[in-house]
């Protein structure tokens, strides 16, 4: 980036839309206030929560103009007063911002409260340090606390080419469970059982349930869903009675309905969920990053990447490439 010490480069939209609706603008580059650290970002990972929230389709709306981007990596550059957690010149990770249309990460600066700093895995290249929290942490709930994916299990993950169903195939081998990756076409079918599924079923051209029921033999035990939509309910009837169906998020844009009698006929349990839901517990948090981090330093599990490189100022293509569903892992921009 070709800018002054004073200034920065500052991503935001006016209005909600697609990609092209984004702007990167130069802006004075700020100090960090008390208890805040300013941070020169080396990666930035886009998430489909971002996109949503671009469209206006998310849990929380935008206030105009507004800023974008929940997850990524970089460098203390400045100490606001107080501030004793961190160094200059450390490099570590940022938790998602309480308040995406104030403080979203697209810039190649930010101010951050010292609180919503993360310990950055030292085994990580920046690509894939800027994405190595968000993904593991929504799954912490289910499939550590929860023990969903304990041995022997039969795990679901539909959108098996997401940066999160990625990170859950790879955490659920971790814990002895296995896997069954559900993609759109055979486009990535190959891709996947090289990243090491179980199993792989092509949705266009399988029938859903009978196919998980086949390779389980009497059902999936548990069922983690980032699509909802009409494909839901032949998950609900592909698991064995006493399964969990978890829904945590809306990547088909039609209604999602709640099929009663398939499940009642499935035994199962329907929930939904959110990462926010702990990481606004900082006990639980805590326990997490010390669950995940030794993981990450020694290389138990790693953030899969999508193999583009996009900068800053390709940030409408870098979101055009994330929906074009082309991508096979986190797309993250560089900096």
């Amino acid at each position: 980036m070709n800018h002054s010490n004073q200034t920065m480069q500052l991503v935001n939209f006016d209005q909600y839309g697609g990609p092209e609706k984004l702007t990167l603008n130069t802006v004075s580059r700020p100090e960090p206030g008390k208890g805040e650290v300013r941070i020169k970002m080396t990666g930035l990972a886009l998430n489909r929560s971002n996109s949503l929230f671009l469209n206006g389709n998310y849990l929380f709306d935008a206030s105009f103009p507004s800023r974008i981007g929940t997850e990524g990596t970089g460098i203390v550059d400045a100490l606001g007063v107080g501030v004793t957690s961190v160094e200059l010149g450390q490099r570590v990770n940022l938790l998602p911002p309480q308040n995406e249309s104030e403080s979203g990460y697209a810039a190649d600066f930010n101010i951050v409260p010292s609180q919503s700093l993360l310990p950055s895995p030292t085994g990580l290249d920046d690509r894939h340090a800027a994405t190595a929290w968000v993904p593991y942490l929504t799954l912490y709930h289910l499939f550590v606390e929860k023990g969903l994916a304990a041995e022997g299990k039969w795990v679901v993950l539909p959108a098996a080419s997401s940066s999160v169903s990625l990170a859950a195939n790879n955490l659920a081998h971790h814990l002895g469970a296995k896997t069954i990756g559900l993609t759109r076409t055979d486009v990535k079918a190959q891709a996947l059982k090289d990243a090491g599924y179980d199993a792989v079923v092509i949705t266009q051209k399988e029938d859903i349930s009978a196919s998980i029921k086949k390779i389980t033999g009497e059902g999936a035990d548990f069922v983690f869903d980032p699509v909802g939509g009409s494909q839901l309910e032949s998950l609900i009837a592909s698991v064995k009675p006493g399964a969990v169906i978890n829904v945590y998020g809306l990547l088909d844009p039609a209604d999602t309905k709640l099929p009663i009698f398939t499940l009642m006929n499935s035994g199962a349990t329907i929930s939904a969920y959110t990462v926010y839901e702990l990481v606004t517990d900082p006990i639980r948090m805590k326990s997490a990053i010390e669950y995940f981090l030794p993981l990450f330093n020694n290389g138990s599990l790693t953030p899969t990447v999508d193999s583009q490189h996009f900068s800053l100022d390709q940030i409408s293509e870098a979101f055009s490439h994330l929906e074009s569903n082309d991508q096979f892992g986190k797309v993250v921009i560089g900096f």
